[in-house]
């Protein structure tokens, strides 16, 4: 990108006494980085390239595995005493329930993330049947290294500092809501499913409509246009700036104080919807989406759920939505988008993925991967007024600055 290059290669005059001027060590600096930057991961299939290429892949699938507890912690997790049912409910207490219904729920959550990394590996199997192209083995390789620059990244969680005691002042002001029904049962277990979608729902979408929430945040997670199980970006959960942030946040903890919901006694519904929240979890993967679209049991839970195919559709590129900014924002619910007017039919054929810019910078490299969003935005507000920054952090995805910087959606 011509506007954050450094200047490389002009004649600058040597200063008395033999000093380096700061303008050549920039330089120079410039001459080492540079390269970084700009480039791609490519290997090429012969050789020592080749070589490198077979161990990195496989470092990143062992990774990708590593990153479920069910592989480098497994008693842990058969010893657990919590089960998270659904996505977005909070986690069941299993110490509340019989020992039968416990362990069964141990060895639900086990088998959904035996079955994520299953679909992760057909990913890579059946990529070229069913997509006609080679599996993208670099984009999976970036993926993992900047979903292990996510992981360790400690030091972010500094900056986070600020939201977390936001976070704990306002959660004290939402302990003062008072309680219009409290629930319990199944029809508690509902209600939860119901309002933690709701507010994913929204934060999602406001993900994608705010500039700062999508350019800072969530820009990333649709980058890819090769989109497997293993070629998705994390959205670390230090970042507030993420689809399950966000609106969420501030959102879930009152409607959840207003409508209690006590789901001790769902019994065997617990069972029930962890199974179908199992089905519906590798929500990126293009095997399970052709599975999807030869099966109609699959097909049919498409008008309560969000299926693999349905998410998958979230992440086209070819559907921008009735709003422009995308489609199918829901979790694991469809009715919220279906009622908002978002929802869009998965089609037959796999959709292509990735940004709606047909020009965006794939960032098949780690550095840039991470920084260009950021680095993008800052010049945005260096180039323009002060007058113009809240537009430029705050305005919709469709704005555009009167200096603008090319930003992708």
């Amino acid at each position: 990108m011509n506007n954050i290059e450094p200047t490389l290669g002009q004649d600058v005059p040597a200063p008395l006494g033999g000093a380096v001027p700061l303008r050549a060590l920039r330089e120079a600096a410039g001459r080492l980085l540079l390269p970084l930057w700009r480039g791609d991961l490519k290997f090429r299939r012969t050789g020592w390239q080749f070589a490198l290429l077979v161990a990195a892949a496989a470092a990143a699938v062992v990774y990708g595995a590593w990153q479920q507890d069910v592989i480098h912690d497994f008693s842990a997790m058969a010893g657990a005493r919590v089960a998270y049912v659904f996505y977005m409910v909070p986690a069941l207490d299993l110490g509340t329930q019989d020992r039968p219904l416990a362990e069964l729920l141990v060895w639900i959550a086990i088998g959904r993330a035996l079955f994520d990394i299953l679909c992760a590996w057909l990913d890579m199997v059946f990529h070229k049947r069913i997509t006609g192209r080679p599996f993208d083995w670099e984009s999976m390789i970036n993926v993992a290294l900047v979903n292990g620059l996510f992981s360790c990244a400690a030091f972010f969680a500094v900056l986070n500092q600020p939201v977390r005691r936001f976070l704990a002042h306002y959660d004290a002001l939402v302990a003062q809501v008072p309680t219009l029904v409290d629930l319990n049962g199944s029809v508690a277990l509902a209600a939860a499913v119901l309002i933690g979608d709701f507010c994913f729902y929204w934060s999602h979408r406001l993900c994608h409509e705010t500039r700062c929430f999508w350019n800072l945040g969530h820009i990333n997670h649709h980058r890819n246009r090769n989109l497997t199980q293993m070629t998705c970006a994390i959205e670390p959960g230090w970042l507030p700036l993420q689809a399950a942030g966000g609106a969420a946040l501030l959102l879930l903890p009152v409607l959840s104080k207003l409508f209690t919901a006590d789901i001790r006694d769902a019994g065997a519904a617990l069972a029930v919807l962890m199974v179908i929240d199992a089905l519906v979890d590798p929500s990126h993967s293009i095997f399970m989406y052709w599975v999807e679209s030869k099966s109609r049991v699959l097909r049919a839970l498409r008008h309560v759920f969000v299926t693999v195919g349905v998410h998958y559709m979230h992440h086209s590129c070819e559907v921008t939505g009735p709003h422009g900014t995308g489609a199918n924002f829901g979790a694991r619910l469809s009715i919220w988008d279906r009622l908002f007017g978002t929802y869009v039919e998965p089609t037959g054929q796999l959709p292509r993925t990735g940004l709606f810019d047909p020009h965006a910078d794939l960032c098949v490299n780690p550095l840039r991967y991470v920084v260009l969003p950021y680095l993008r935005m800052g010049l945005e507000l260096r180039r323009n007024r002060v007058s113009d920054w809240p537009f430029i952090l705050f305005g919709s995805t469709d704005y555009e600055p009167p200096n603008p910087v090319p930003l992708s959606r």
